[in-house]
Parts: structure tokens; sequence; C-alpha cells
């Protein structure tokens, strides 16, 4: 096992599921260090200039808008996620690697972030271009026999990792960042 690395896993919650036109609404970063911590570090909403939203998103995240319209604007948003990160990791701190369930989403919405931000050029400075996705993860995992199941969605993931999340929990950008977090240390246990 790779000794004291550790991973930022995020989760967003979105106005819909393309970054090039709909809005992220939240995002929430667990620092995660295999066999030692699970620790949240930020839980922020966004407030972007033009918000949009589709009302199909908001059935799934169940967001509270009233939450995103008195949010930070994307630049403050970004500043908070770095001062987060030297805080738990130093101001000398190198990227963090990113770990998600179906990662590639939420990376595409917080790059959207930063390039509301008007920061995309510090994106590499703070994330590492490499990321770890528990979706692939579980979908192997499901193709080898290990676990059972058709479907590697974040459900499926904690089911067969045997970790429960509130329903007020679920589809919250902290409440599923945590979730996959113990998640994977659970799988890693057990496989």
């Amino acid at each position: 096992m790779m000794k004291n690395k550790k991973y930022l896993v995020i989760d967003t919650e979105t106005g819909g599921l393309n970054p090039e036109k709909n809005s992220i609404l939240s995002i929430a970063g667990v620092l995660w260090e295999p066999g030692k911590t699970v620790e949240p570090v930020f839980d922020l909403y966004v407030k972007e200039h033009f918000i949009n939203v589709e009302e199909a998103a908001l059935k799934v995240n169940k967001i509270d808008m009233n939450k995103v319209h008195t949010a930070d604007e994307p630049y403050v948003v970004v500043k908070k996620i770095q001062n987060a990160l030297n805080e738990r990791l130093g101001s000398d701190r190198k990227a963090i690697q990113l770990v998600g369930h179906n990662v590639a989403f939420d990376i595409a919405f917080t790059k959207r972030l930063y390039r509301h931000a008007g920061l995309e050029s510090s994106y590499k400075d703070d994330f590492r271009d490499r990321a770890m996705d528990s979706c692939s993860i579980l979908e192997f995992l499901m193709l080898s026999g290990k676990v059972d199941g058709y479907r590697a969605s974040g459900d499926a993931l904690f089911k067969a990792a045997g970790v429960e999340i509130e329903e007020k929990d679920r589809h919250t950008a902290l409440g599923d960042a945590v979730a996959t977090a113990y998640a994977l240390e659970s799988l890693i246990k057990k496989f």
C-alpha cells in the first residue's frame, strides 16, 4: 500500500449535466489519507453571475436555491478552496490528486468554477492532471465478479462498500464526497 499519500475526494452539485452551459451550485472536498483520515476540507455554495439550472437537476440534488443566490461568487469560492488546501497541506503544497465517483463530471464543473473565477491557469497548481474514479473501480470489481451489480452508480458503490448515507446527505456535495471516501476506504480493506 502506498504510504502517506493524500487525495482530495470531491463532489459537485450542478444545475444540469453540461459544464459548458449549466451552473455549478455547490462543491465539497474531503481529504482522504488511506488507512488514516477522512476529513472534510470545504463545503461551499457557488453563485455564478448568470445561473443556469434545469428543473430535473434540482429534483435530484434538492439544492436550496436561496443558498445559491446568497453564496459567494466563483472568485471568492476558489480562493476559499485554495486557503482550505493551504491550511491542511501547507502553503508550499503540491497539486493534489482528485478522487470522485464519475470524477470526470466533477472535474469538468470544477474547471468551470475556476474559469468563471478568472483563475483557470491556477487549476493545475491546485489539482494534478490525474484522477481516481470510484465508478471505474466499482465497474472493474463488477466485471471481475467481486461485487454484484450491473450499474456502477453511487448507490451501488455505497452498498458494495457497506457505507450508509442518510437520505438528507445523499446528493449533497459534502455527503457524497464523505461517503465516497469511506466507500473507497472500505473497499481497500475488503479487497
